[in-house]
């Protein structure tokens, strides 16, 4: 792996993990469209897709693989150090204790159904990729085909096991579906925005690093 490329995938690998645990501390929120329920993680989390495609492109299965989990268990870690720091006593005369808590003490579906949504989502999303690229359909010559296709699945799943872990129960049956539906609506509707853009920039650093295309299936 050159300089360009291993400084690539530092940067995507970051840039994956780090888009991850904002969405995870913006889904705390919800906000209000037309009477639905929505969470604040659905602004920035198809990026989550759209950096996947790319490092699947760029780089491979299996590095594709690693940095969904290193994005996972970085994740995994915050939300552990936060119980853990809420856990300590508070300073006599800091009166933040219940604000901080309120913030950073995620419910604990939340953060179940964002991670396993996380992680099987993306999984899905990358074999899907894979499996389009070595196809001979027209899947095999286009990147945005490939990277809408199988967000489109990935999204199922993603919003399928998000919403029923953290919510349902929670929100009454028809807002918990509506916010379901929307939810794919919304991450597809944006991926299919950026894809223009998604598409220029894999090119550009398909050039930059020297990319060859034969790799990206290995």
């Amino acid at each position: 792996m050159n300089d360009r490329k291993l400084k690539l995938l530092i940067y995507f690998t970051a840039l994956s993990a780090g888009t991850l645990l904002i969405s995870n501390l913006s889904a705390i929120k919800l906000w209000n469209l037309g009477g639905i329920a929505v969470d604040g993680g659905l602004v920035l989390f198809p990026l989550t897709y759209v950096l996947g495609d790319l490092i699947i492109e760029l780089f491979g299965k299996k590095t594709a693989t690693r940095v969904i989990l290193s994005g996972f268990m970085v994740n995994l870690i915050a939300v552990v150090v936060f119980y853990a720091v809420i856990a300590l006593p508070p300073y006599p005369g800091w009166d933040m204790q219940e604000a901080f808590a309120s913030v950073l003490g995620f419910s604990p579906r939340i953060i179940l159904g964002s991670l396993c949504g996380y992680l099987l989502s993306n999984l899905l999303n990358n074999y899907l990729f894979i499996k389009m690229k070595a196809s001979n359909s027209v899947f095999a010559h286009s990147f945005i085909a490939r990277a809408l296709c199988s967000s489109a699945f990935a999204h199922i799943l993603d919003s399928a096991t998000f919403e029923t872990i953290a919510f349902i129960g929670v929100l009454p049956f028809n807002e918990f579906l509506a916010q379901a539906v929307f939810a794919y609506i919304l991450g597809m509707g944006l991926e299919l925005i950026l894809s223009p853009l998604e598409a220029w920039i894999e090119k550009k650093l398909a050039v930059y690093i020297g990319h060859d295309a034969k790799t990206a299936v290995k």
